[in-house]
Parts: C-alpha cells; structure tokens; sequence
C-alpha cells in the first residue's frame, strides 16, 4: 500500500480523536474519605489502614482491617458504568468457571456491587473488589535468574483465564478503548506527542507495519473476551518461588479482541525485560500452547503484534506526558530503555520469529 495514500486516508478516519477517561485527571480523594467509602463495604475497626495505590486513570485503596483486606476502587469521572457492570460480570463468570486466583467483587451494605458518590467534587462510581496475596511480579524480578519457568507459567495461567472467559459476552464488550490493538491506526492522530523526531518516525514505521502486515492477518483470527493486560504489575507471584504466577489482577482493560493479542501483550513486556523478540515469547508460547493450542496464523502473529504493542506504549505514554506534564515523569518512568530495545526490532526479525514460534507448536 503505498504510504502517501495511507496519510491522506487517515486524517479522515480519526480526525475525532478522543479518549476522556485517560485526558480527565484521576478522582481527588485522601485517605479519610477512602475510609468513609469503604465502611459500605466491609467492617472496619480502630487499626484499620488506608493505604493509596497507583493507577493510570481511576484511585484505588487498599483498605486494612483485622477481619480482611480489600481494594477500594474509584473510578475516573468519565467512566461509563455499562463499562464497569462489564468488568463485574466478566469477574462474577469466572468464579464460576475457573479456580484461578482472581479478585473477586464484592457487595455493599445494600447488595450492590457498583454505586454512584460524589468524590472531590464529582460524582464517580464506586465499587470493591478483593484482595490477592501475592507479591507483584515487578517488585521481585531481580530474585528471578533464568525467566524459563516464570515465562511458561505465566503462559499457562493467562490461557487458563482465556479459557474460563470463552463464552462470555457482554453489551458493553467493545467498548472504547485506547489500548485496544483494533485501534492501532488512530495513534497516528498522537504522534505528535513524541518531541523527538527520529522516535516519532520510528513509531510512524510501527503503525504503517501494522496496516501493511498485521491487519488484514489478525482479522481471520477468533476473538473473545481476554484480559488485555498482563504486565509485571498485574502478575502477581509466590515470594516462596517467584516464578510460580499465584494470581492476576485490574481488569481494567478487558474487551472483546483477538484472543492470541492477550498473549501478545504479555510478550511485548518481557520482550522489553530480557531484550529479544524470540526470548521474550518462546516460553510464554510453550506455557499457553500447553493448556490452550494455538493456531500456526496465530503463532506468526505473535512477534507482530508485540512489536505493534511496544509501538503503542510508547505513542500512548508520550501522548499522555505531553497532555499531563506535570507528571510527565511517572507517565514515561523507564520509558528510554524501552525505545532502546524497540528500535533493534526490525520486520526481518519479526518474521524470523514468527517463523520459529510456528516451528514450536510442532
């Protein structure tokens, strides 16, 4: 496809570019009103601890009492909630179809699980979710010398949780998401947000890849509802062996997508960890193919769709830096690492790699 009739075609295709839940700032709420919300939910006594967490777009809480622990989660202004009764039911079908350990919802004093308060000045919606034990897998990675068994276990654990979403659906399954891989093209409306020019035309590479070479192929694939995020963050795993993934949490970015693009993303951040496209998917692949078989297209796509995820990460992050610069420096973190690593990939490799993965399914 020739790229100067992909330009001109693009602008009209997302000239709206709009995403109002990442572009409104997260809910202003401390500590004391945390603990005010949380008495809907659960029986807290004199010790009990409020302790803030870290979020993209929502405030969240965990909240300590001697009888239990649970999250607090507010969400952001703009949320939709047929997108929150989304992720509640999706929670509410997998107690019911797998074992895996997962956050659980949880009702109120009332028997409801989501309700509207007004929180810093705006009404927000609020719900309660359980707490896993565990230690997130980023905050232990250092302890973890050959990722071998952590790849395939985490492999394994993501296609269980595919398995017990197959079949699920919901009215509010595709709804408007910015790291959705079907919205790959509307990033070219953000690439502005890069200030480095060789960077930006780098990740305007990316997107055209995606349009020339994934596309059309990701198209064919079978879809369901998948997770979409299983970064070092939400993977949470045993302090008694790290390698051993003993739960996953924040649904926060479920939707109806191809199914091999759950794997894809968790390919993408351990392709950034141990710096290599093959090393980075081969045992997560294995790890999945073992309890979940995956299709040869499917496997191909792998490698692709890891590199369009980097690709996004990085548009998205310096997007929202350039949106947000007061907190320019947590939205981008470690982001120079990745751009280092993102830039060694190039189409020869990502193909050799889909090639080899495909050599593994046999």
């Amino acid at each position: 496809m020739d790229r100067r009739h992909v330009a001109r075609n693009r602008e009209s295709m997302n000239s709206n570019f709009s995403f109002p839940v990442l572009e409104h700032p997260a809910p202003n709420c401390d500590n004391k009103n945390a603990l005010d919300l949380a008495k809907d939910w659960m029986q807290l006594d004199q010790n009990s601890i409020v302790t803030p967490l870290v979020s993209e777009r929502d405030r969240n809480f965990l909240i300590s009492s001697n009888q239990e622990k649970a999250i607090l989660k507010i969400s952001n202004h703009k949320e939709e909630r047929g997108v929150l009764e989304f992720q509640t039911e999706a929670l509410l079908h997998l107690q019911k179809t797998t074992s895996l350990n997962l956050p659980r919802a949880k009702k109120n004093i009332d028997g409801e699980y989501l309700v509207t308060k007004n929180v810093g000045g705006e009404d927000c919606f609020v719900r309660m979710v359980t707490y896993l034990e565990g230690i997130p897998l980023d905050d232990i990675r250092a302890v973890i010398i050959d990722p071998k068994m952590l790849h395939l276990s985490m492999g394994n654990f993501l296609a269980k949780l595919g398995n017990g979403l197959d079949g699920f659906s919901h009215p509010n399954q595709n709804h408007p998401l910015l790291w959705d891989v079907g919205k790959t093209e509307s990033l070219f409306d953000v690439l502005g947000g890069i200030q480095d020019e060789q960077k930006r035309k780098m990740a305007e590479l990316a997107l055209f890849f995606y349009q020339n070479n994934t596309k059309e192929l990701l198209s064919e694939q079978r879809k369901q509802i998948i997770h979409n995020d299983m970064n070092p963050d939400n993977v949470l795993v045993s302090k008694e062996d790290p390698s051993s993934v003993v739960g996953m949490i924040d649904f926060g970015d479920m939707l109806h997508a191809p199914l091999i693009n759950d794997l894809a993303v968790a390919c993408a951040y351990e392709t950034i960890r141990v710096e290599s496209l093959y090393s980075g998917s081969k045992d997560l692949l294995l790890g999945y193919h073992s309890e979940n078989n995956l299709l040869e297209s499917e496997a191909m796509l792998l490698p692709m769709l890891a590199y369009n995820r980097i690709a996004m990460s990085l548009i998205i992050s310096e997007w929202r830096a350039s949106k947000h610069p007061e907190n320019r420096e947590y939205i981008l973190g470690n982001i120079n690492h990745t751009w280092s690593i993102f830039k060694e990939i190039n189409e020869e490799e990502i193909k050799k790699t889909g090639t080899q993965l495909v050599d593994l399914l046999v």
